[in-house]
């Protein structure tokens, strides 16, 4: 990589990372919320209720540094994202992953709290929201675990700038109604409390994936999707996604499929 690509942010240089699709680089500063398993998956899911080979509105709420709208923005060709993101240096790293990648016209970023959406995100009614909630909620873990985080990355795993039940709210506030489709990766532990929002909002579950990282492993991920205004969409427990092969570190045929090939699942 040349000393050209090296982006000073907040007196941090940054090098771009490829993110094997594409041709999209990824800077992802040190103080911020790392790209990790759940957030390629994410991106994954997330394109799987987009229209695809139709134009689509899309949002993603607390979007971080952009990577999993940079993912999706790949997969959905005809897509246009909406980022917003609370933290001003992960938004600030957001926008120049934008700008990196020449994305302008494909994706958006904002600077706001979720609950205090700007008008121009409020006034539309998204094909597919989707997001990466708190895994905590900040009464369970541990304290000291919390604690020692930078600010920036804490926040996105507990939930200090917002519970679960706000993401939730807010999602289904955005989501268009007959058609438009909820989407979250969660810990699994927390999916009954999930479900119960969805109902509360009347978002109809639709679909859960649980993610393993092997065959032997209990779940360390849910991913879920939710339909709004469709009461009585057919719900299905997808089969388990298991990352590794048992007693090896070699990738699955289907999560190699999943990170590596361009997109063909639909779960709609």
């Amino acid at each position: 990589m040349s000393d050209s690509l090296v982006i000073n942010i907040e007196g941090c240089d940054v090098e771009p990372e490829s993110l094997g699709r594409d041709g999209l680089m990824l800077l992802q500063h040190k103080d911020c919320y790392k790209l990790d398993t759940a957030s390629v998956l994410l991106a994954w899911f997330a394109a799987s209720f987009a229209r695809l080979g139709k134009p689509s509105e899309m949002l993603e709420l607390g979007s971080g540094t952009g990577g999993v709208s940079l993912l999706t923005s790949a997969r959905c060709k005809n897509a246009h994202i909406d980022g917003v993101e609370l933290v001003e240096l992960a938004y600030k790293v957001f926008c120049e992953n934008i700008k990196l990648n020449n994305l302008s016209d494909r994706i958006t970023a904002y600077n706001c709290d979720l609950r205090d959406l700007p008008a121009s995100v409020k006034e539309k009614a998204y094909d597919v929201v989707f997001m990466n909630p708190p895994f905590y909620d900040g009464t369970k873990g541990s304290v000291t675990d919390s604690s020692v985080k930078p600010e920036h990355e804490k926040s996105a795993r507990f939930a200090d700038c917002g519970v679960l039940e706000d993401f939730v709210r807010v999602q289904s506030l955005r989501t268009r109604t007959s058609g438009g489709f909820a989407v979250m990766c969660i810990n699994p532990e927390r999916v009954p409390e999930c479900f119960a929002l969805y109902s509360k909002y009347k978002i109809t579950p639709v679909r859960l994936l649980t993610v393993h990282a092997n065959a032997s492993k209990p779940a360390f991920l849910a991913l879920i999707a939710g339909k709004k205004g469709a009461p009585n969409a057919e719900f299905k427990a997808l089969p388990p996604l298991f990352i590794n092969e048992e007693g090896s570190s070699a990738l699955t045929k289907r999560a190699v499929r999943i990170y590596e090939e361009e997109h063909t699942d639909c779960f709609i």
